[in-house]
């Protein structure tokens, strides 16, 4: 397996409006060597579904080299832009013999 470079484009709170609601500024993270592929065979009620939407979707495997926080991030692939569900939970290093220990599902949010 090869694994890309991928930026997740990452909105972070900066401040408060006048009303207190937050502002957020966008962060570019890239992080190499991430594996993505489409999801084909769905594995949750939320992909199946998406599925029967005719959402695309992939899921991304992240190194355990990075460490970071990824959660509320959009990236690019295939000239389409894909929302992550969620910053998701580590796997054990010990028990996960790949490079990859955790990943995410992201949707397509245009076309």
């Amino acid at each position: 397996m090869k694994g890309t470079t991928l930026t997740f484009a990452q909105n972070v709170e900066t401040s408060k409006d006048s009303m207190n609601n937050p502002v957020y500024e966008v962060v570019n993270i890239e992080v190499a060597n991430c594996l993505i592929a489409p999801i084909i065979e769905p594995s949750s009620a939320r992909e199946q579904q998406s599925m029967e939407q005719s959402r695309d979707q992939v899921r991304v495997h992240i190194p355990k080299a990075h460490t970071g926080d990824l959660s509320n991030s959009a990236i690019t692939y295939n000239g389409k832009v894909f929302t992550l569900d969620s910053d998701s939970v580590v796997f054990m290093n010990e028990n996960t013999p790949t490079p990859w220990n955790r990943y995410f599902r992201a949707e397509s949010i245009n076309g």
